[in-house]
């Protein structure tokens, strides 16, 4: 709508000249083309009336068709709150985190973006009014990651951004953290993302306050028990470190705009100081990146601030694509999802899903409702609309085995003082027991039986087959009469 676009076109101006030179030039190149076509199609006819140009405008393939656009009054249908995050229609602000400890908030784009398509993002942050010398944390993280739109970064030194897969991420970071060894003794995914030190971090650099791009890659990462686990590790791009100044921390907010260009593939950040000097950051995104999920988030810990996003407007391409999830029979996430688009994330195009072999897991089957509450997409099929299709949801339980089996047998012999026998022996039926262990989490579970020796494990329960087990580590015998 032309009132959308001179706002956005107004907005961009006010936050940044050379965003809005950028924004400006690309809406001009539109423009440009646009009314070149409606004055081609003027010169060949004699009259031609308002509605006219309307009509071939809406039957153009103008891309501006397929672009979605977010303001203030519809970014709940688009953005999905989490954890701390609350929204004020009113004014178009996410409050991410309160000035208190130990928060966690951010949102989600429900779709993901389609990286072939240019996108702006224009609004404003507000990182605190605390210093970290007065105990202002922890900051403001961005991310695109090849993951779910589901997917939720770990929080702490990580600012949402750690633990999101293959991501490329941006933050204003407030407060300067040292290396943190990972304290949990599982693999990145199964890690709550509220488990800063759980998950671990790397090293910022020395500024107090700075703006930086991150990333992250699959890595293993040693533990505090000395073992290595999987990680989508976050490290700072050190080449694009710029410091913030302290003076960015006074409780107000600042222009914050993020530009792509889908033919040079050129991100671009920009944020305003309060003196007015705009600080820029530009990277390349790789052509591997079809399309991208988006979260903003902060986090606060000992230290905390007010962290706040106002936007403006979001205008984007949604890409069509799928979520693919590998849960536990609890629903517990315990991997990261993978899905390919060998013709694109578009509409009609194809979507493909691998089962993994999971350490300790075994594939029970694609969910029919009855572990998340929502059925499975098949493992391959069509995209058939933009944004989110759907779930493909793969189901595992551990991997049961039987760590042991032992046969219990019972003789009764009659012999007298001498050790003649004086009557027949007796022997019981054996018992045989049999531990099922759980290698996911140690745990063993004992059953026996009178009438079978060895056992096929349901793979779902661990549960041996059939109605010839009983769970428990120990039986009696029958009594037995002396003859």
């Amino acid at each position: 709508s032309s009132s959308t676009a001179s706002s956005a076109t107004s907005s961009a101006a006010t936050s940044s000249s050379s965003t809005a030179s950028s924004a400006t030039s690309s809406a001009a190149t539109s423009s440009s083309s646009t009314a070149s076509s409606a004055t081609s199609s003027a010169a060949k006819t004699t009259q031609l009336s308002y509605q006219d140009v309307v009509s071939e405008l809406a039957s153009s393939d103008d891309l501006a068709s397929a672009m979605t656009t977010v303001t203030k009054e519809n970014f709940l249908d688009y953005f999905t709150l989490n954890g701390s995050a609350t929204y004020n229609a009113t004014t178009g602000i996410v409050t991410l985190t309160t000035d208190s400890n130990n928060e966690v908030g951010n949102f989600s784009l429900d779709s993901e973006i389609d990286m072939n398509s240019s996108f702006t993002l224009i609004g404003e942050v507000n990182l605190g009014s605390k210093t970290s010398s007065e105990g202002g944390a922890d900051g403001i993280g961005l991310a695109f990651d090849s993951g779910n739109t589901t997917d939720i970064g770990n929080s702490g030194g990580n600012l949402g951004i750690g633990g999101l897969q293959d991501a490329l991420g941006f933050k204003l970071d407030t407060w300067h953290n040292d290396y943190q060894t990972p304290q949990a003794d599982e693999p990145g995914a199964e890690v709550s993302p509220t488990d800063s030190n759980g998950f671990g971090w790397s090293a910022d650099p020395d500024d107090p306050q700075f703006g930086a791009f991150v990333t992250t890659s699959d890595e293993q990462i040693q533990a505090a028990d000395g073992n290595y686990y999987q990680r989508w590790w976050a490290t700072t791009d050190l080449s694009s470190v710029q410091a913030l100044s302290s003076d960015d921390l006074d409780g107000q907010f600042h222009d914050f705009v993020i530009n792509y260009d889908g033919t040079t593939r050129t991100l671009t950040i920009s944020y305003t100081e309060t003196d007015g000097n705009v600080l820029t950051w530009s990277t390349t995104v790789s052509d591997a990146y079809q399309a991208m999920a988006m979260v903003v988030s902060a986090s606060t810990g000992g230290a905390s601030n007010l962290q706040q996003f106002e936007i403006t407007s979001f205008t984007f391409q949604q890409a069509a694509t799928v979520n693919v999830e590998y849960v536990d029979t609890e629903g517990n996430v315990i991997a990261n999802g993978e899905v390919s688009y060998p013709d694109g994330a578009d509409v009609n195009g194809t979507y493909k899903t691998t089962q993994l072999t999971i350490p300790n897991y075994t594939f029970v089957k694609m969910d029919d409702g009855s572990v998340t509450g929502t059925t499975s997409l098949p493992q391959n099929g069509t995209l058939t609309q933009s944004g989110n299709n759907g779930t493909v949801i793969y189901v595992y339980a551990p991997a049961y085995t039987v760590s042991s089996t032992k046969t219990v047998n019972e003789t009764i012999n009659y012999v007298d003082q001498n050790g003649k026998t004086v009557a027949n022996s007796y022997k019981a039926t054996p018992i045989t027991f049999i531990t099922v262990t759980n290698p996911v989490d140690g745990a063993e579970t004992v059953y026996y039986s009178t009438t079978a020796t060895s056992a096929e494990l349901n793979p779902e329960t661990g549960v041996p087959e059939g109605s010839d087990w009983t769970q428990a580590n120990s039986d009696d015998f029958a009594s037995v009469t002396n003859p």
